[in-house]
C-alpha cells in the first residue's frame, strides 16, 4: 500500500494517478529495473541537511546529487542528511522516501532532466509500490524549485 498521508494528499487535491506495484526494491534504480521502465522517467527523493533547514531533491534515478549546484539553489550549504534525520524528521525509512516536500512542510527542488517527461514515476513510502503522476500535476502539486544539480554516477 502507498504511504496513507501520500493518498491523502493526491485524493485531497484531485490529482489522477497510478499506483505500479513491483518486487520488493530498495533503490529507484532497481524500482526502474524491475518495473522495466527507463531511469529518465524514475525519480527518488534525497534528503539534504543545510545549516538549520532539511530541503527535498527529486532527481532521476540513476544520477547522483552535487551538493555544491543544490547548495547555490537552496542559498544554502549542503550535505547528506543522516539517517538519523530521515528517521526523526520525516518519520520513515531510508529509500521509502516519497518525494513529496509538502508531506513533510520542507522546501522541495526538483532537477530540470525530469520536467521532459510527461509522467513521473515516485516512490510513495513503499518498497513495493511507487506512483506515476503527470509532471504537470506534480509540479502544480509541489511547486518545486527547479535546477540542475544531478550528475551521472
Amino acid at each position: 500500500m502507498i504511504a496513507k498521508n501520500l493518498e491523502k494528499l493526491l485524493k485531497t487535491n484531485q490529482v489522477k494517478y497510478a499506483v505500479a506495484e513491483h518486487r520488493k526494491v530498495y533503490t529507484a534504480f532497481d524500482s526502474a529495473e524491475t518495473q522495466d521502465i527507463k531511469l529518465a522517467e524514475v525519480a527518488k527523493g534525497v534528503l539534504v541537511k543545510g545549516k538549520k533547514t532539511l530541503y527535498l531533491a527529486v532527481l532521476p534515478a540513476g544520477f547522483n546529487c552535487d551538493f555544491k549546484a543544490l547548495g547555490k539553489l537552496a542559498g544554502d550549504r549542503v550535505s547528506m542528511a543522516k539517517e538519523n534525520d530521515i528517521k526523526k524528521k520525516l518519520k520513515t525509512k531510508i529509500g521509502l522516501i516519497a518525494p513529496f516536500g509538502s508531506l513533510y512542510r520542507i522546501p522541495l527542488f526538483i532537477d530540470k532532466k525530469l520536467l521532459k517527461n510527461k509522467k513521473i514515476n515516485l516512490p510513495a513510502g513503499s518498497y513495493t509500490e511507487s506512483v506515476v503522476i503527470s509532471v504537470k500535476d506534480y509540479l502544480k502539486l509541489e511547486n518545486p524549485t527547479p535546477g540542475n544539480f544531478a550528475i551521472k554516477k
